[in-house]
């Protein structure tokens, strides 16, 4: 397929302007590799060369384990059956959802990562070398840091939950500590290796989403940069408008001058197009199954509450935490994405509050060249799943109703 043709960066040197951009990278870079997501940022990770040499051949054998898991949980939807109807909603849901996120979210993100690499690198550092606006910078770095302490705090709570829960009902009664469902061992199996197989595979689980934040965060920070980049845009035009303030200059030297920024801030535009274009391309696959996956998770939450008469405590803290982590992980994309849409709209109007009534009336051809961009700005930019579904707020409140819909109909 043509759009998994890889493409190389050119080679550069990893100096550059430090800026809280850059300095947020950095750090995001030392979970990335940790999460075995490495080199997805121009600078060398901030470890010690003695644990990088330690730490990146494990990685393959990390990969493998994961392999092995996720084809257990998907295993198990033919070899358990002697579960309740709680454990046979979380074999449906981890039996397909742990292949999604490690295929189509963690592999093929690796697949593009000298493009992903290319991409933070123009997002990062080149459309910010002649202007870049501090306010929206550090906003940015904010909802960065909330999305993420959302959404990553929503996930473990959610795991810890379940395996309290699990534990509580296998030290009170006599159930098996059963949290992810794996091929073996069987739930009537009560062995002493089984047991240890079974707090294996929980750990194991943790490690499995635990590994693949780091996917979600890279994809994440993207989409961030791209509607940070759409305000840096937005400020730069506007910021156009000092140079008729300047007193020492002409009138013809200002109308140059003013042509010269502003055909600037359109090749910025252009680069900021060819971004989200690229995002679209590297990501599409994991768009669309991040949509079939949350989606899936949270219809697959519903029977467990529906097929429940007592509506227990124990119950809700153990299905909450996993509609709340769904809810959450579904937003976790759709947010910025839809926040890349409003802030593009906003383009064309800071293009025309940029300053050109100011030019002298001569200037015919500094119009045209306003209308011109302003028509390419007016064009929307959405980032899609299956082609179709636009990321925005509006779809990711169609798609929860659209779960509950699909539930109605199939129960």
């Amino acid at each position: 397929m043509k759009w998994f043709k890889k493409s190389r960066p050119p080679t550069r040197s990893p100096n550059y302007e430090e800026t809280a951009t850059t300095k947020l990278l950095e750090q995001y870079n030392r979970f990335w590799f940790i999460t075995c997501s490495p080199d997805f940022w121009i600078k060398k990770v901030n470890y010690s060369d003695t644990i990088v040499k330690l730490y990146r051949p494990s990685m393959i054998l990390n990969h493998m384990v994961m392999v092995v898991f996720c084809t257990s949980c998907t295993l198990s939807m033919w070899t358990q059956q002697d579960l309740t109807p709680g454990q046979q909603s979380d074999r449906l849901a981890y039996g397909l959802s742990t292949p999604i996120i490690t295929v189509f979210y963690h592999f093929v993100i690796l697949y593009y990562t000298a493009d992903v690499r290319e991409l933070m690198y123009q997002l990062a550092i080149v459309l910010k070398a002649a202007h870049n606006d501090k306010k929206a910078e550090q906003e940015m770095i904010r909802q960065s840091k909330l999305y993420n302490t959302i959404f990553f705090s929503s996930c473990l709570c959610n795991m810890v939950l379940v395996g309290i829960y699990n534990a509580y009902k296998a030290f009170t009664s006599d159930a098996t500590f059963i949290t992810c469902v794996s091929a073996w061992p069987q739930p009537s199996d009560t062995s002493t290796l089984a047991g240890v197989t079974r707090v294996v595979v929980y750990f194991t689980w943790i490690f499995h989403v635990v590994r693949n934040m780091g996917v979600f965060l890279i994809i994440h920070t993207v989409l961030l940069f791209l509607g940070q980049q759409y305000k840096n845009l937005q400020s730069y035009f506007e910021r156009l408008n000092k140079i008729f303030e300047d007193d020492s200059l002409s009138q013809h030297d200002k109308d140059l001058k003013y042509e010269e920024m502003f055909r600037y801030g359109i090749q910025q535009h252009a680069l900021t197009l060819w971004c989200v274009d690229e995002s679209q391309r590297l990501f599409r696959v994991t768009f669309s199954s991040h949509v079939l996956l949350w989606c899936g998770l949270l219809i697959s939450i519903l029977p467990d509450v529906m097929n429940d008469d007592t509506h227990s405590i124990a119950v809700l803290m153990k299905s909450a935490p996993r509609f709340s982590s769904a809810l959450v992980g579904l937003g976790y994309f759709m947010w910025p994405a839809g926040d890349i849409t409003v802030e593009a709209s906003s383009l064309p109007q800071a293009m025309y509050g940029s300053g050109w009534q100011s030019c002298s009336q001569g200037s015919g051809r500094i119009r045209k060249l306003i209308v011109l961009a302003m028509m390419q700005a007016q064009r929307p930019i959405e980032i899609k799943a299956f082609g179709q579904f636009t990321f925005s707020y509006e779809t990711y409140v169609a798609i929860v109703k659209m779960s509950y819909s699909l539930f109605s109909v199939l129960y």
